[in-house]
């Protein structure tokens, strides 16, 4: 291995890293600890930055998810928060697990994820990235299916895996408008 591919996957965990942490905190900040615990878990925006960072990034981004996810819980145990979710360590491995989970089936079925006419699946086309949110929605589901039976009650597990969907779709909509405009804005100033 040499230092540039070293670097580079270093680089890529620390970007994830800073960018899950922030979301996940902002999240729990502003609408999670607000009161409505269980109404904001139908927008859950940090699963917009996983999808996003395994399409990008790949399976090198694990490590920087799971130290955020542990550096979130280490936060809100420290400050004597709610966990958002009652068992968080299997959700939270199934949060993670579930996009290289979903691409990998998606792969055995020839169904190819890259950039370009060539791939099924382009992973700059925000429809084709909404698709895989919601097939990395049915993977989470059947991942949490087992624990939800025993320990959640069955609407506050159906909330979960909406607000998973909803909450990542928003973030990336809101990505890819946050984009467009700059470059709508730029092509504005460039024609007068």
């Amino acid at each position: 291995m040499n230092i540039k591919s070293i670097l580079d996957k270093f680089v890529s965990n620390l970007i994830v890293y800073a960018s899950y942490t922030l979301m996940i905190l902002t999240w729990h900040y502003l609408f999670y600890n607000s009161g409505s615990q269980i109404d904001f878990l139908l927008f859950y925006f940090p699963f917009g930055i996983v999808i996003l960072a395994f399409l990008f990034f790949g399976n090198r981004i694990i490590i920087g998810l799971l130290l955020s996810s542990i550096c979130f819980y280490v936060v809100i145990k420290n400050y004597n928060l709610y966990l958002p979710f009652n068992n968080f360590f299997v959700m939270s491995a199934s949060q993670l697990f579930c996009v290289p989970l979903t691409l990998f089936v998606l792969q055995k079925f020839n169904i190819t994820v890259g950039v370009g006419e060539k791939y099924r699946l382009d992973k700059t086309n925000i429809y084709h990235v909404l698709l895989i949110t919601f097939l990395s929605i049915i993977v989470l589901g059947a991942l949490m299916t087992p624990t939800a039976i025993l320990y959640e009650d069955q609407v506050g597990f159906f909330k979960f895996i909406i607000g998973h969907f909803l909450g990542g779709a928003v973030l990336i909509i809101s990505m890819k408008l946050l984009v467009n405009l700059q470059k709508l804005f730029i092509n504005f100033i460039k024609s007068t």
